[in-house]
């Protein structure tokens, strides 16, 4: 494969300090305990998605910024083999944070976000920007809800209208407004990931069903959210569940195929806070890897680049922390091996 020609995924979006506090359990509203302890590391799920794109071999750029207060997150992306050139130290603002517990029996997290510099008073983040600065026009573009709505909404945009063949990626967590949602541009979208939560709260935004939730069966909320018209024509909707696996919507030909992969089970569970992140890193990068433009509808070549970002997904939760717990390329490829499932 050719430069001019090799996958290019750039990423818009956040960057943070998570501070991470072990606790016996999350804590209950009216509740004060004591942690076990206090880690510092670098997160933010743009920054973790890039992290994840970094180690699994696919050329990777973060656009986003952090504070002048602490910079060293994005060293910890270089080193991931993530390119920074784009990023922006921006004088006054503080790097964002993420104040994490992490409960010690279950590894289940619950999450406070300080914006900081992700939500800038002005920023060079733009596609215009960014797309001076770039070798070559993105092939992949991957999006999550953690910077501006309107930057959000610009770089897909902009993709859709200027980057040629380019595949938008979208994650909306967290979960944009009801009126948001209701006027999002969602033609101008390839790829949806969300949870079965997420996906339950999309459909009683977009329509006027109710949620479901996470007791309604996975492959009933899928058909809601993928008969819903607006979601009718996006080519992929990506459901995660968690211990139970992924289910995907695909559209193919017009018809929508639903195909289901069972989870790999971790070999144990530490910290389930970079799984998400991982498990969509993986997947666009399996993708893109694919070579070509578009996105494939094959079921064999689809289950494949599920079931990579899963293995992926699943050893990022047998090790403490985000971005330090993604597995780079060769851990996955062996894991897959061991499994049978490469």
């Amino acid at each position: 494969m050719s430069s001019s020609s090799a996958p290019l995924v750039l990423v818009p979006s956040s960057i943070n300090i998570d501070e991470t506090f072990a606790v016996p359990h999350i804590v209950r509203p009216g509740e004060t305990i004591s942690s076990l302890d206090l880690t510092s590391r670098p997160g933010g799920k743009g920054a973790n998605v890039s992290a994840a794109l970094g180690l699994s071999g696919v050329e990777t750029w973060f656009a986003g910024n952090v504070g002048s207060d602490a910079t060293w997150p994005l060293d910890e992306l270089k080193k991931r083999g993530v390119k920074t050139d784009l990023a922006g130290v921006l004088e006054g603002e503080k790097t964002g944070r993420a104040f994490i517990q992490i409960g010690e029996g279950d590894g289940e997290n619950s999450i406070v976000l300080l914006k900081g510099a992700n939500f800038p008073s002005s920023s060079d983040v733009t596609p215009d920007s960014v797309s001076s600065q770039l070798p070559r026009p993105p092939t992949h573009l991957v999006l999550q809800n953690e910077v501006p709505l309107s930057t959000t909404a610009s770089f897909q945009s902009h993709a859709r209208k200027e980057w040629q063949g380019c595949v938008t990626v979208w994650n909306p967590s967290p979960l944009p407004t009801r009126d948001e949602l209701r006027s999002w541009k969602w033609d101008e979208l390839d790829v949806l990931i969300v949870n079965q939560g997420e996906a339950a709260d999309l459909i009683a935004a977009l329509s006027e069903g109710e949620a479901g939730g996470d007791k309604e069966e996975p492959e009933e909320t899928m058909r809601r959210l993928s008969s819903i018209e607006s979601m009718r024509q996006l080519p992929w909707i990506v459901m995660t569940l968690g211990a139970r696996g992924v289910l995907a919507s695909i559209n193919s030909g017009g018809d929508r195929i639903l195909i289901s992969q069972p989870p790999h089970k971790p070999k144990q569970v530490r910290d389930t806070t970079g799984a998400g992140d991982t498990f969509a890193g993986y997947l666009v990068s399996s993708v893109a890897m694919l070579g070509g433009k578009g996105l494939p509808a094959e079921r064999e070549v689809v289950e494949k680049c599920l079931r990579r970002a899963g293995v992926a997904a699943a050893m990022a939760v047998e090790i403490k922390g985000a971005m330090e717990s993604i597995p780079g390329e060769e851990r996955v490829e062996q894991r897959m091996k061991e499994a049978g499932a490469a």
